[in-house]
């Protein structure tokens, strides 16, 4: 089984450097620069995980994520944030987010939340 999953986030070091963790057998790893496009992409195909910065420009990975549980897409979300707030852990939280990482995102934290979500699935 291939686990395809989007990584959303609109500065391009980071994105590559996400985008690389994840990269490895049985993974299909998409990128996007924004959050409408992070959006169109999670609403036209079936992702199995979606890590979204929540700072990005058109929508945030909150808003994104937001519209995914408003039109009944349930896509495991992992939001990740260089400017934590309780107040932006709690929405994504409320929204149903597996959880909230800070950045810079530690590579060993990354990887064990991945395997929990795909655990889950299998």
């Amino acid at each position: 089984m291939v686990y395809r999953i989007l990584v959303a986030d609109d500065q391009a070091d980071c994105r590559q450097a996400i985008a690389a963790l994840l990269d490895r057998p049985g993974f299909a790893i998409e990128i996007a620069d924004n959050g409408a496009d992070a959006l169109r992409l999670l609403m036209e195909g079936p992702f199995d995980l979606s890590v979204l910065d929540v700072h990005m420009p058109s929508l945030s990975g909150i808003e994104v994520l937001g519209h995914l549980r408003r039109t009944g897409k349930n896509t495991p979300s992992i939001l990740m944030t260089g400017n934590p707030t309780s107040t932006i852990e709690a929405a994504a939280m409320e929204l149903g987010a597996v959880t909230m990482l800070h950045k810079p995102v530690q590579a060993e934290i990354l990887r064990i939340t991945v395997e929990q979500v795909f655990s889950r699935r299998i």
